[in-house]
């Protein structure tokens, strides 16, 4: 439900999944190394062990070396239809930030996220927190991959986990599975005004 006292709610958006297409970058390193993307099954939401099942354990080594070289955050895809739906929330009169949490084990990831950001999303390049433990930040939703989101504080957003490789299996209500449901986000926010102007 959307805050008292704020004029706009607060739509958070994380990262890596949700703008950026970490599994497309993923699949990318799996088909270099001469795997089938489509052959795994991912059960887990960081699924370096669905890739040790499926293609061994140097295929998950290679996964780790990939995730953790400089560079490799910026160099992600966008996710399809991030761009416009974030057009579309801000136009319905949302307030939106980037929330992400950063790889502490890659040098550049800090850095690659908000180069990307500036690159990707211009509109959003002075509204990015990067944060180890995302329930400090207030918000009225955060849409994150993650299947829960945990930390220190009892968050002030409600989750909407948006779909990815990992979270396929989960079937709770509260996933959108690509942004072509971006009006879900204006559900949670609970302000029928912002669903009229969409």
């Amino acid at each position: 439900m959307h805050h008292e006292g704020m004029s706009k709610p607060l739509i958070l958006l994380d990262q890596d999944g949700p703008l950026a297409d970490f599994d497309a970058a993923i699949h990318e390193v799996l088909a270099d190394l001469g795997h089938d993307p489509a052959m795994l099954v991912a059960t887990e939401w960081d699924y370096t062990n669905d890739v040790t099942r499926h293609f061994g354990p140097e295929a998950a080594a290679a996964l780790d070396l990939a995730r953790l070289s400089p560079g490799f955050f910026r160099h992600l895809p966008v996710t399809p239809g991030a761009q416009e739906a974030v057009e579309h929330l801000l136009d319905a009169g949302c307030e939106v930030a980037v929330c992400t949490a950063p790889s502490l084990a890659n040098p550049t990831c800090a850095s690659d996220k908000l180069w990307w950001i500036e690159r990707h999303f211009p509109a959003l390049s002075e509204r990015v927190i990067i944060t180890i433990d995302k329930t400090w930040v207030h918000g009225d939703v955060l849409v994150d991959d993650k299947p829960v989101v945990t930390g220190a504080l009892a968050p002030t957003w409600s989750h909407l986990r948006f779909a990815s490789k990992g979270t396929e299996h989960l079937d709770d209500g509260r996933e959108i599975d690509d942004w072509s449901q971006w009006r879900a986000v204006l559900d949670l926010v609970g302000v029928p005004q912002l669903a009229a102007v969409a």
